[in-house]
């Protein structure tokens, strides 16, 4: 399979510095973005978001096939990549590019981080509530429960591995949108075009139980909001010490990260050094 990520420019510049931006925003949610945080920021550099490719769970392809099409473009532009920035599961990501580019170019990335999380089947399962309560207007009460019934069974299943929970979501909600979308007379376009921002969302998530973050964080800068079941302070509550290079602290929650000043301005600082 040939897979193709595009960057979104979020910022154009003259200059030669390129900042990476990690997330996964075409679901629609709630929770700001790095385009309202890149508005407030004054800096030379151009700025990229990636727009994962749409590859389904279990398609076969695996995580460096993965990342490697998200590097194709940066590699071709000739820039510098001047840091790379991602946020939740989007930091796996980000820790993980920053390795690849760091034997590419004179000075490694800088590594900034928005409440890093690495995935799970409990987060799976938690964002993919969330993204199937956006995407379930067109289904009937009876395709809410069924989907809703298989996203419980799924997780308990013996043997479960967030590889193949992401297959098997994907498997049951593709099969109840089709059937709705068919029931209900509308475009079968659009139904592909919400199952392949689902797959690509859910691929994203799975895919990165591939990647050991906790060395890479150990050179990040880590941006931590106030909520405590987000990010290093999920991470602390649970039992566990991750060691990060810096960490900067903010009374913001963690939906917000990217809508205050005073961070745009810390960010910016740390870009600059």
């Amino acid at each position: 399979m040939n897979l193709v990520t595009a960057w979104t420019t979020l910022k154009e510049s003259d200059s030669s510095d390129l900042v990476l931006c990690i997330d996964f925003t075409g679901t629609g949610r709630a929770e700001a973005g790095f385009t309202e945080l890149v508005a407030r920021m004054d800096i030379d550099a151009t700025f990229w978001h990636v727009e994962p490719p749409g590859v389904a769970p279990g398609s076969g392809i695996d995580g460096p096939q993965y990342l490697a099409s998200w590097l194709e473009p940066v590699t071709a532009s000739g820039k510098t990549v001047r840091a790379v920035m991602g946020y939740c599961v989007g930091a796996v990501y980000a820790g993980e590019l920053t390795d690849r580019l760091a034997g590419t170019q004179e000075r490694p990335p800088a590594l900034i981080l928005f409440d890093p999380e690495p995935t799970s089947l409990a987060n799976v399962y938690f964002q993919f509530g969330k993204v199937f309560e956006i995407l379930s207007s067109i289904l009937s009460p009876q395709d809410v429960a069924v989907t809703q019934e298989a996203r419980d069974r799924l997780l308990h299943q013996e043997g479960v591995t967030i590889e193949s929970y992401a297959e098997q979501l994907y498997a049951t909600f593709s099969q109840v949108a089709h059937n709705a979308f068919a029931r209900a007379g509308l475009d079968m376009e659009y139904a592909e075009e919400m199952l392949g921002t689902f797959s690509a969302f859910l691929s994203f998530m799975s895919l990165a139980d591939q990647y050991d973050p906790w060395d890479s964080w150990r050179r990040a800068v880590v941006v931590s909001s106030s909520s405590p079941i987000n990010g290093l302070k999920k991470a602390r509550a649970s039992g566990l010490e991750p060691q990060v290079a810096e960490e900067l602290e903010f009374e913001k929650p963690h939906a917000d990260l990217f809508r205050s000043e005073e961070i745009a301005r810390a960010v910016t600082k740390v870009l600059e050094r």
